[in-house]
């Protein structure tokens, strides 16, 4: 076994068995008070377990994507793979993202996408590479409809860059959108996002169903 599949492992196993014991204690104690302190310690100690695992989980994924990098031979020794250069391990489409409230220049109000990135220590880190986001409505008994496909270049992406007020900094990126394509009573429209990345030359991909009301 590797060493990240040991490392998955003994998390997952920690959690597991911490599960089991607040299920035996449910059983011993039944609903006395003691049963309660007890159960109450234990749901703690789960949540710190559950942390646990998703910090780990997510400092292996950044490893992962170290240890492609040092064996791409596109990407220059001097730029990969040293444990100090964060790398982007995770992206997400904040909940920020929406249609604009207010019409712009054109009488329109797109569609403002706010893309977030973190490394393996879950702390923001810079975008530097392509994106390529995609937008579709899918409607009940209809096929997907693709509504806004663009490629940004790493020009672009870095002038996209806005700063967070109360969390990390985001990416924004504005799409029209055609009213007449979209019904009336339509709440959400799928966007994903797919992220090339200069420095790892790792593929990202996320995405989410944003909320156009």
């Amino acid at each position: 076994m590797s060493l990240f599949g040991s490392l998955r492992g003994s998390t997952g196993s920690r959690f597991l068995s911490v599960a089991a014991l607040v299920i035996a204690a449910t059983a011993v104690f039944g609903c006395s008070d003691r049963s309660r302190a007890v159960n109450a310690g234990l749901r703690d100690r789960i949540h710190e377990l559950e942390e646990d695992v998703r910090s780990q989980s997510l400092q292996i994924e950044e490893l992962e994507i170290q240890l492609k990098a040092t064996q791409t031979p596109s990407i220059e020794p001097a730029q990969s793979g040293h444990p100090s250069i964060p790398v982007v391990t995770r992206l997400r489409i904040d909940s920020t993202s929406g249609r604009r409230q207010d019409a712009d220049d054109s009488g329109n109000r797109p569609l403002e996408v706010h893309l977030s990135a973190v490394d393996g220590r879950n702390r923001p880190v810079q975008l530097a590479g392509t994106i390529r986001i995609q937008v579709t409505l899918i409607s009940e008994g209809q096929p997907p409809l693709e509504l806004y496909s663009e490629e940004l270049t790493p020009e672009e992406v870095r002038d996209a860059w806005r700063g967070g007020v109360f969390g990390g900094p985001t990416w924004l990126i504005s799409v029209p959108l055609d009213a007449r394509k979209i019904p009336d009573d339509t709440r959400f429209l799928d966007v994903d996002i797919f992220y090339d990345d200069l420095r790892t030359g790792e593929r990202l991909i996320c995405g989410d169903k944003v909320d156009i009301r």
